[in-house]
């Protein structure tokens, strides 16, 4: 059979990571990828639905797909098959086969190509086609997933609604998988998730724990955390702090998504910017060469110039950031938030976060239109 594999979110590491494996499945149950569309005897998307824009762009290129190419069969995996109802009723309509397979049950698709290797037994530690947006991070980084989905519940997201709670996998598969990589040279790893500060919580254990296994089982390697809730990095910072001194650490990811108290009442995001600033200052002091990174959403309904330049005061505390500008999910309870800000007002936050990349003045990288 010939598979054409769809990744319309290439930024997304997650996404990635998993298309990835699904390139390698398939070439080892006798399959062969193709890059031409038209080749194609099955058609594999993975997609995001992050926003409404997201999701329906996603849909758009599979539709087309669809009716250019109605004898063969489409897959659709990951974040976007948590939301099929659209994809299904064109399907019928279209009269093409099209099989729905979410995160938590991949298995299925060991039925559908009758495989010789499951899925569950293939591992990647490598993106194929990823787009990094953040400094230091690219194609030579080596990923370990070590858990999906979340224990938050941030207002805007709909990650739990895509996978569920947290589902880690076992700090001993990990320990496992991180000292083959460095028995294959692998010096440094980045741990994978969609908040590595939930790690464990289904396990009883937790993040600063599986790191202490990790550093007791392969000494001389470091870590890049990618990401972790700041909530959480806050609760166990004085069990992570060791690992920066120790230089273990060389690249979190805190996303902070704004400053504003105000704001992250809304986002439904528990924690203190100020605290968050002060644990920062002390990485800084601990490992002054660890890259810090964050995330911001602007023009959050609601959200005032005041508040948008909190973050701003915020983002300046970190190596770089990305601001996103805030994308209508209408799965989520931020959907609700009223008032929501206008095209206007986020065009003048734009312009201004444009102007200060440009002078100098704020390491980051902007992405207007989810």
């Amino acid at each position: 059979m010939k598979v054409h594999i769809g990744n319309l979110h290439n930024m997304c590491e997650h996404n990635t990571l998993f298309l990835s494996r699904v390139r390698v499945y398939f070439g080892m149950n006798g399959h062969r990828v193709v890059d031409a569309p038209d080749e194609a005897d099955l058609f594999f998307f993975g997609g995001c639905a992050v926003t409404d824009r997201m999701r329906g762009r996603c849909e758009g290129i599979i539709l087309e797909r669809m009716a250019a190419n109605p004898g063969a069969g489409f897959v659709v995996f990951g974040c976007l098959a948590a939301f099929p109802e659209r994809l299904l009723a064109a399907a019928a309509r279209l009269d093409v086969t099209l099989r729905i397979v979410p995160f938590a049950e991949s298995s299925r698709l060991d039925d559908l190509i009758r495989a010789r290797h499951p899925f569950a037994t293939i591992s990647t530690n490598r993106l194929h086609g990823h787009i990094p947006y953040q400094p230091l991070m690219g194609p030579a980084d080596c990923y370990v997933m070590i858990a999906q989905g979340c224990s938050n519940d941030c207002s805007y997201c709909n990650i739990k609604k895509a996978k569920g709670g947290i589902t880690s996998r076992s700090p001993e598969e990990i320990a496992a998988e991180v000292a083959a990589l460095h028995s294959r040279g692998e010096r440094t790893v980045t741990l994978l998730a969609d908040d590595c500060g939930s790690y464990g919580f289904d396990r009883g254990t937790t993040l600063p724990e599986l790191l202490t296994l990790l550093c007791r089982t392969v000494p001389d390697i470091r870590f890049k955390l990618f990401t972790v809730f700041p909530g959480l990095y806050l609760r166990f910072a004085g069990q992570l702090e060791p690992f920066f001194a120790q230089r273990r650490i060389s690249y979190v990811c805190l996303p902070a998504q704004s400053a504003s108290p105000r704001i992250l009442e809304l986002m439904n995001r528990s924690y203190d910017p100020a605290e968050l600033t002060a644990a920062v200052g002390r990485i800084r002091a601990l490992a002054p060469e660890t890259f810090i990174y964050s995330h911001f959403i602007y023009n959050f309904p609601s959200e005032t110039w005041a508040d948008f330049e909190q973050s701003i005061a915020l983002a300046r505390y970190f190596d770089h950031c990305v601001f996103i500008g805030y994308g209508e999910n209408s799965a989520t309870l931020a959907a609700g938030v009223v008032p929501k800000c206008t095209e206007q007002e986020l065009a003048r936050k734009s312009g201004h976060l444009g102007t200060l990349i440009e002078n100098g003045e704020l390491p980051a990288f902007v992405v207007p239109v989810a």
